[in-house]
């Protein structure tokens, strides 16, 4: 994606080829499929498990696919403003979206699994602060992307999306230290009798993959318009939309959702006897 000004025609087209590059119809179409698909699943995946926490992720991955269609609508004119817009802001609200369902799912395995005392906070405070932040790193990634669309006020706006997606990384950076403390000490209490180690991992790696597509924008942001990242549209594919999907997936697999419903079993069955 370009990070050149733009000169606006009055029919809402730019001077130039605002992504520096003719992006291709056929992938962005496939990733529009592909998240929808993951959506419709997890959106399924809601009734039995009752993960309303998760409505966040398949509002995500309405974005990512609102995203995708709109990337591909500008292969057919990459001078028009408005695909090129809407495309960068709901690809950058996606992530967000995503990262407060997943600070929730912590938040529940630690109640589910009663281990509220090896939380370094309250999971009740977790979930707050978490999703507050979220929400800022959301208001500011949008803003930012939004300003960056007229030249007189895109200075400000690449400073505001840049501190959106730093601050990310390092709320994604603190969250992964909570989830290892709790992981240390819940497995010297725990019940060996519930797949929970699993799910702690799932974290982990989601963790790790927003790090990185989180650091892989900083840099898009701040390379100059022949940069590697701003020229090829592959590394959009690979280190945001792969990585987005991956989440996704992962969280349909290795679904919070059974564990949850295997701990309420698990209650429900000791209180028989």
């Amino acid at each position: 994606m370009s990070n050149s000004t733009t000169n606006v025609t009055m029919s809402g087209t730019a001077d130039h080829n605002l992504y520096g590059y003719d992006p291709s119809k056929t992938a962005a179409l496939a990733y529009v499929a592909l998240f929808s698909l993951a959506g419709l699943a997890h959106f399924i995946f809601l009734f039995p498990y009752r993960t309303a926490f998760f409505i966040p992720l398949i509002l995500g991955s309405a974005a990512e696919a609102g995203g995708y269609y709109f990337r591909s609508k500008s292969a057919s004119d990459t001078h028009k403003i408005l695909p090129f817009v809407m495309n960068g802001l709901l690809i950058l609200a996606a992530a967000p979206l995503m990262a407060a369902s997943i600070y929730m799912t912590f938040g529940r395995i630690v109640r589910n699994l009663k281990g509220e005392a090896c939380s370094m906070i309250s999971p009740k405070w977790l979930t707050t602060l978490f999703v507050l932040v979220d929400l800022i790193c959301l208001g500011t990634q949008l803003a930012g992307s939004a300003l960056r669309a007229d030249a007189s006020s895109a200075e400000t706006g690449s400073h505001l999306l840049l501190g959106g997606l730093i601050l990310q990384v390092s709320i994604f950076m603190f969250f992964a230290i909570l989830v290892y403390s709790f992981h240390m000490r819940f497995r010297r209490v725990g019940n060996s009798g519930l797949r929970w180690r699993r799910h702690i991992a799932v974290l982990y790696t989601l963790s790790l993959a927003f790090i990185v597509r989180n650091l892989v924008r900083i840099i898009e942001f701040v390379q100059p318009d022949d940069g590697l990242i701003v020229t090829h549209e592959s590394m959009l594919y690979i280190f945001d939309a792969t990585f987005m999907l991956f989440a996704m997936v992962l969280l349909l697999v290795i679904y919070p959702g059974r564990l949850f419903k295997a701990v309420r079993r698990a209650e429900r069955v000791s209180q028989d006897f």
